[in-house]
C-alpha cells in the first residue's frame, strides 16, 4: 500500500489509505453492469481481465481467512458456488462457505477492535483511551428476604470499576503461566541464613547414592558441593550472598524427562525446622491493648522511600502482624495487591503492585526467627509471598491453629475480633477488586482492620493456651468421660503446661514450610485442582460420549487460552457456559454466542476457532463410536456350555454336539484316557464283541471299523452325565451318583438296572 501504508510507522496515514482503497473498490463494484456475463461473452479482453481480477480477489480472500484462523479450517473457496447456492424455487441462499467467511470476518473485526484499543493507549497518539478506569462503584447484594438489620449484616458489597488497567503489564518480572516450566525461586539473597541458599539441592558428590542415581535418570543436573576442587565448576554461594544464577538454573533442576513439574526445596527449610522459638512465647506476659483507631499512626506505602522508613520501624519491633489482599479473576495465577503490616504502635498498608520488585527486603524481618510474625489462616499467604516477592516466613504464629487447639466454636478472623476485641468486622468487601487505584477509603479501612487488632488477639490466645496447659497437666482432655473433655483439641493427656503452645507452633511451622507449585494440566485424565474430571464430578452434569469429548476439548482450550492471555478460566469461559456449550455443541459462531449470554470477550474473539474445535471433536468422537460398533459387530458370540442328553437312537436332543455313532477311532483314542467305562461307573459289564475288537486290531473293512466305533461310543455314552461343546473338540466328564433321581425332563443319570434295560432294547448299529 503506497502513500502511508506502513501501519507501524504511520498509523493514521496507513488507516486513511486503507479506508480510501476500500471505498474506491466498493464504488468500482457498484459501477459494474448487471449484465456483466453478456459483456464477457462479447469482449474477450474484458473477460480475461475480469477473470484475472476474480482470481486475485479469491486468492486474497482465502489467504485472509487462512491467516485469521488459529488452526486448520474448512477447504478453500473455489468459486461462487461455495458462497451461494440456488434453491429449487430459484432463490439464492447461503452456502456452507458463506458461514465460514462471515465467522472469519467477525473474528477479524474483534481482533482489530482489540488492537485499536491497544494502539490508542499509547502516548504517541495522545488520545484519551477508551479503556480508562472509571470511578469505583459499590454494589450491595443481599441474599434472601430478611429484616432490615439482618440484611445489613448479611449483605455483600462488591467494589468494582470499569476498564481497570492490568497491573501485570507493568511488572518487571515476566509472568510465566506455562504448564511445562516449573516455578523458580525469586529470592536473590538469604538474610538470617544458617545454611547457604542452595542447601538441600542435590550435589554431584551424591552420584553413587540411590537419590543421585534417581536424579541422574531424570536428567537433573546437580550443583557442585563446597568440597569440589577449585576450577571444577560453580561453588556454593556463601550465606547472604547474591545468587542470581541459581534461579536461572533451577528450572532444569525441577523438570523431569516426562515433563512433570517437581517442587524445589524450601530455601528456609533448615531454619524453620531448627529454629529456637523466643522464650516470651512460653511466658504469660502482659496483654497490650491496641491503641485507638484514630490515635494509631497509619501510612499507605507506595514508594521506595516510604518502604525504607517502614522497614526501619519494623526492624525495631519484636512482633508484627501481616495479612494480604489478593486478586485472581483477571490473572491466571493471581497476584498480591496489598500487604497489611502492623506493629504495636503503627499500621501500614503496602501497595504490592507498585512495589512488587522491591518487596523482597521484607525477608529482613519475616525470616528472623526471634521476631514473631502473626498471621490468621496463612496457608495461602505463605505461598503468595513466595510466588510474587520471594519472601519467606520463619517464626510464624497462626491464630487459626490457636483457635483450633483451643477448640473454639468458630475459627474465622471475624469471630476472633468479636470474641477478644468486641469489634464487628465488616466483611462486606471480601469480593472487592483490590486492583483499584487509588484505594477507596472504605476498602482501606477494611484492609487495615485485618492487622490492627491481630497482635492483641495473639496476646489473649497466648495467655489462654498457657493457662489451660498449666491447669490441665495430667488430664486426659481427649476422653469423652473426662470432665475437661474438649477444652483442648488435638491431644489426649496434657503432658506439660507448654504442650498446647508447642502444638500451635508446630502446626504454624508446617504452614511456613509450604512451597508454591505451579499447577499443570492433565488433558488425558483430568486430574488436579483445575482438571476437567474434578469439575465434571462437582457439577454432576450428564453428558453423552460426544458431548463429553466436546467438553474436554473446550476445557483444554479454556485453560490454554487463560494461560496465554493471563486471565482466569472463570473470565475466559465460566463453568455454567462451558457446560451449556458442551450440551448444545453449536455448529456456527452465532449459535455459540447465543449459548453464552453475556458473551465473554475472549469467546467472542475466538468464536470461529471454538466452533472449529467443536466440529473436530464431534467428528473424532463419532469416528471412535463407529469403530467400537464395528468391533462389536465383527466379534463372534462366544460358544456357551450346553447341557444335553442323548435319546435311544444316539442322536443329541439339543446342542451342537457331534453324533457319537460316527466318531472316528482317532477321536475315541484321544478321549479314552479321560472317560471311564460305564462298567466302572455303574457296576454293569459292557462288552465289545470279539469280532468288532478283532476288526479294530486287524485293520478290517471300513464298515466293520465304523461298527466298532459305534459300539465304543455307546459304552462312553453310558457313562455320560455332562457334555460341554467347545470349538474343534468334545470334552466329556462322568460322575457316579446312584442317589440322583430324575427331577425333570432332561435330567439323566440312569440307575444300573435302567441302563441294562436300555441296552437290551437298543437296536444294533448299522454296518
Amino acid at each position: 500500500m503506497s502513500g502511508g501504508g506502513d501501519f507501524t510507522g504511520n498509523f493514521d496515514g496507513a488507516l486513511a489509505a486503507a479506508l480510501g482503497a476500500l471505498v474506491k473498490a466498493t464504488k468500482a463494484v457498484g459501477r459494474l453492469p448487471e449484465d456483466i456475463e453478456f459483456h464477457r461473452t462479447v469482449d474477450d479482453a474484458a473477460d480475461q481481465r475480469l477473470s484475472e481480477v476474480s482470481e486475485r480477489v479469491l486468492a486474497m480472500g482465502n489467504a485472509l481467512c487462512a491467516g485469521a484462523r488459529a488452526g486448520p479450517g474448512p477447504a478453500e473457496i473455489e468459486g461462487v458456488d461455495d458462497i451461494a447456492e440456488k434453491g429449487g424455487d430459484g432463490a439464492w441462499g447461503a452456502a456452507p462457505g458463506f458461514r465460514s467467511v462471515t465467522d472469519t470476518v467477525d473474528t477479524l473485526l474483534e481482533k482489530i477492535d482489540v488492537g485499536l484499543d491497544e494502539v490508542l493507549k499509547t502516548a504517541a497518539h495522545r488520545m484519551r483511551s477508551l479503556a480508562q478506569q472509571s470511578a469505583p462503584v459499590v454494589t450491595t447484594v443481599v441474599a434472601g428476604q430478611q429484616q432490615q438489620q439482618q440484611q445489613q449484616q448479611q449483605s455483600v458489597r462488591i467494589v468494582h470499576a470499569q476498564n481497570i488497567p492490568r497491573p501485570q503489564l507493568q511488572f518487571k518480572d515476566a509472568i510465566d503461566n506455562s504448564s511445562a516450566t516449573p516455578f523458580v525461586w525469586k529470592i536473590r539473597e538469604k538474610p538470617h541464613a544458617r545454611v547457604p541458599l542452595d542447601h538441600g539441592l542435590p550435589s554431584e558428590d551424591m552420584a553413587d547414592t540411590p537419590l543421585g542415581q534417581h536424579l541422574h535418570k531424570l536428567g537433573i543436573p546437580r550443583p557442585r558441593s563446597p568440597a569440589s576442587p577449585a576450577g571444577s565448576g560453580a561453588t556454593t554461594p556463601r550465606r547472604g550472598a547474591p545468587a542470581p544464577s541459581i534461579a536461572q538454573t533451577l528450572a532444569a533442576l525441577t523438570a523431569s524427562e516426562a515433563g512433570s513439574l517437581r517442587a524445589l526445596p524450601h530455601p528456609y527449610e533448615y531454619e524453620i525446622t531448627h529454629a529456637e522459638h523466643p522464650k516470651r512465647l512460653f511466658d504469660a506476659g502482659s496483654e497490650q491493648q491496641p491503641a485507638g483507631w484514630d490515635e494509631t499512626p497509619f501510612e499507605f506505602v507506595d514508594s521506595e522511600a516510604a518502604l525504607g522508613e517502614m522497614m526501619a520501624h519494623l526492624e525495631t519491633a519484636s512482633e508484627i502482624a501481616i495479612d494480604l489482599e489478593h486478586h485472581d479473576y483477571r490473572s491466571y495465577q493471581g497476584f498480591t495487591c496489598l500487604i497489611q503490616v502492623s506493629s504495636r504502635t503503627r499500621d501500614y498498608v503496602v501497595d504490592a503492585l507498585a512495589l512488587r520488585a522491591e518487596l523482597q527486603c521484607l525477608n529482613r524481618v519475616t525470616a528472623d526467627p526471634q521476631r514473631i510474625k502473626v498471621f490468621h489462616g496463612a496457608d495461602h499467604d505463605i505461598q503468595w509471598l513466595q510466588r510474587d516477592f520471594g519472601v519467606y516466613v520463619v517464626g510464624l504464629f497462626d491464630t487459626y491453629h490457636a483457635s483450633k487447639v483451643l477448640n473454639m466454636a468458630h475459627h474465622s478472623l471475624a469471630h476472633l475480633l468479636k470474641t477478644y476485641c468486641g469489634y464487628h468486622a465488616d466483611k462486606k468487601y471480601q469480593l472487592a477488586d483490590w486492583r483499584i487505584r487509588p484505594v477507596p477509603d472504605e476498602m482501606m479501612r477494611y484492609a487495615r482492620a485485618d492487622t490492627h487488632f491481630l497482635l492483641y488477639i495473639f496476646d489473649r490466645m497466648r495467655t489462654e493456651l498457657l493457662e489451660r496447659g498449666q491447669r490441665l497437666v495430667g488430664v486426659d482432655v481427649g476422653s469423652p468421660d473426662s470432665a475437661h473433655f474438649g477444652e483442648l483439641a488435638g491431644m489426649d493427656t496434657v503432658m506439660s503446661a507448654v504442650q498446647p503452645m508447642e502444638l500451635v507452633l508446630q502446626r504454624s511451622d508446617q504452614t511456613s514450610l509450604k512451597t508454591y507449585i505451579k499447577e499443570g494440566y492433565d488433558a488425558d485424565h483430568g486430574m488436579g485442582g483445575g482438571g476437567w474430571a474434578k469439575l465434571l464430578k462437582k457439577w454432576n452434569h450428564p453428558l453423552t460420549p460426544t458431548q463429553l469429548t466436546v467438553y474436554r476439548v473446550l476445557h483444554q482450550w479454556r485453560d490454554s487460552c487463560a494461560r496465554e492471555e493471563d486471565e482466569s478460566v472463570r473470565y475466559v469461559l465460566p463453568n455454567h457456559m462451558l457446560f451449556a456449550v458442551a450440551d448444545r455443541m453449536p455448529e456456527e459462531a452465532a449459535q455459540l454466542l447465543a449459548a453464552c449470554r453475556p458473551t465473554p470477550p475472549l469467546v467472542r474473539l475466538h468464536a470461529a476457532d471454538i466452533v472449529r474445535l467443536i466440529a473436530q471433536a464431534r467428528k473424532a468422537a463419532q469416528s471412535r463410536i463407529n469403530d467400537v460398533r464395528a468391533d462389536v459387530e465383527e466379534t463372534p458370540e462366544p460358544r456357551r456350555p450346553v447341557h444335553t442328553r442323548f435319546d435311544d437312537s444316539g442322536s443329541p436332543i439339543s446342542g451342537d454336539i457331534p453324533r457319537p455313532d460316527v466318531l472316528t477311532p482317532e477321536l475315541l483314542a484321544s478321549v479314552d484316557d479321560m472317560v471311564a467305562p460305564g462298567s466302572a461307573l455303574f457296576g454293569s459289564p459292557t462288552a465289545v464283541t470279539s469280532a468288532a475288537a478283532g476288526t479294530i486290531k486287524g485293520g478290517a473293512s471300513p464298515g466293520a471299523e465304523q461298527m466298532a466305533a459305534a459300539a465304543r461310543a455307546r459304552e462312553i455314552r453310558a457313562g455320560l452325565v455332562l457334555t460341554v461343546a467347545v470349538p474343534q473338540t468334545v470334552v466329556t466328564g462322568a460322575q457316579a451318583d446312584r442317589e440322583f433321581k430324575r427331577v425333570g425332563k432332561r435330567a439323566v443319570s440312569p440307575e444300573p438296572q435302567q441302563q441294562e434295560e436300555h441296552k437290551a432294547k437298543r437296536p444294533a448299529a448299522p454296518v
